[in-house]
């Protein structure tokens, strides 16, 4: 993929995302948040990408990846009102679509187009399968990391400036108070995913994203930078004024120790 291929995608992407704008611009406040949320996701996969030494040929398409992750959001909160894809699709199928019917990505080889396409459908599963190919894996991995990493920042705007209290949305619309579920616990302890399904309270939610530092996350840059940012203090401390439960420490000590084991090690 060339960058000029890239910034004719960027400007079709923009020209697709106003579509949903009001008659005065605006865009809903939910999707306007998306579109920055887009936007920090790129930004994040470059830092990335710098981190790694990626060649700068494989640069452009990373950022393809990135921008086009949450292509089905924008339908999805049109049509049904949320992004939660238990309560209605899933959204990265529907990215997938959007895609195909809005053809972004005509021209590009068929491999390369592909591999985008296959990022955007995995970007939000559980893991990446082991079958996927390496060059397809390494961009899924990307975007998933910088994903996360700009979630971190969505929610922590969110906690700081009241909108997570105005729009409750963005968190499930989730109970705010209760200790965490044992469930959720006892995988984050041990580094190991976390179904939506035991998702119950405010407490579930954040403690998702503590389990991404412990095991969730595939690149040292990506760990690096939120270690940087302080994402774990930022967590452990909102967490505690949610529950006084002792998990809460439990989880956050084993994440800040897997922290330090990849991050020290050679």
């Amino acid at each position: 993929m060339t960058h000029d291929f890239l910034e004719t995608l960027t400007r079709r992407y923009h020209a697709y995302v106003d579509a949903f704008r009001a008659p005065d611009g605006t865009l809903p406040q939910m999707l306007q948040l998306k579109l920055v949320h887009t936007l920090g996701v790129v930004e994040d996969a470059k830092r990335i990408m710098a981190g790694e030494d990626w060649p700068e040929e494989s640069r452009a398409i990373g950022e393809a990846c990135a921008l086009l992750h949450d292509a089905g959001r924008y339908s999805q909160l049109a049509e049904f009102g949320t992004f939660r894809d238990a309560d209605s699709i899933d959204h990265a199928k529907r990215g997938v679509q959007v895609i195909g019917q809005e053809r972004w990505l005509d021209g590009l080889p068929a491999t390369e187009r592909k591999r985008v396409l296959a990022a955007v459908a995995l970007h939000s599963k559980k893991g990446v399968p082991a079958s996927v190919a390496t060059a397809t894996a390494e961009l899924t991995h990307l975007v998933r990391d910088a994903d996360k990493l700009d979630i971190f920042r969505v929610m922590e705007t969110a906690i700081t400036d009241g909108s997570l209290e105005r729009n409750p949305e963005i968190a499930w619309d989730l109970r705010v108070k209760g200790a965490p579920s044992p469930d959720v616990v006892a995988a984050i302890s041990k580094g190991l995913p976390v179904s939506y399904a035991w998702i119950k309270n405010l407490s579930d939610f954040v403690l998702i994203q503590v389990g991404w530092l412990h095991g969730g996350m595939h690149f040292r840059t990506a760990l690096g930078l939120a270690m940087e940012r302080q994402v774990l203090e930022f967590r452990e401390k909102f967490l505690k004024t949610l529950s006084d439960d002792p998990s809460v420490t439990v989880c956050c000590e084993a994440a800040r120790a897997y922290l330090r084991e990849r991050l020290l090690s050679n």
